[in-house]
């Protein structure tokens, strides 16, 4: 046989000798890296992590308490907000009413209600703050009274008088 054979032969054969020698070996740490060391600090990660996901968890939990309370509050405020605005047209209502003399509240009041009916739906074509002033103003027996008549001559015109008298007229307690 030619040596250029023998070669070919050969080759392999020690190629595989020398890969089962290295398998039979021992295998060492690569440069001072120790597994075990490696799993504790894996360990103490995990451990790390999970107490971060569980305190996330409670604020999470903290966060929609907050945001609750916080929405009620802002409900809560919005709703004062609303009394105050109807507070403040009422306040608007009963400063710009206008001042009547006492003498024309006690006339209107001593007045047959027919009669008074009519000049209160006069007196409203002319100036309807006035009438709804001098309304506010008597007291409340003669004013249902007057009323009443000005419901049978004229039902929209007493209902706006009602109206702006319920809107302007101070509550009493």
């Amino acid at each position: 046989m030619k040596p250029r054979a023998w070669l070919w032969i050969l080759a392999p054969l020690l190629l595989s000798a020398g890969v089962l020698w290295l398998s039979a070996q021992d295998p060492k740490p690569a440069d001072g890296v120790n597994v075990s060391e490696l799993a504790l600090k894996l360990q103490s990660k995990e451990k790390s992590l999970t107490d971060k996901e569980r305190d996330l968890v409670q604020l999470e939990q903290r966060l929609a308490t907050l945001q609750g309370t916080l929405d009620k509050d802002r409900m809560d405020l919005e709703a004062r907000e609303k009394t105050l605005k109807d507070a403040q047209t009422k306040f608007e209502a009963e400063r710009t009413r206008p001042t009547l003399d006492p003498q024309i509240v006690r006339t209107y009041e001593s007045m047959d209600p027919v009669a008074g009916a009519k000049a209160l739906k006069e007196l409203a074509s002319l100036n309807l703050e006035v009438a709804v002033s001098l309304v506010a103003t008597m007291q409340p027996k003669k004013a249902a009274k007057l009323m009443d008549q000005v419901a049978l001559l004229d039902a929209k015109l007493a209902g706006r008088i009602s109206e702006r008298v319920g809107l302007t007229k101070t509550a009493v307690a």
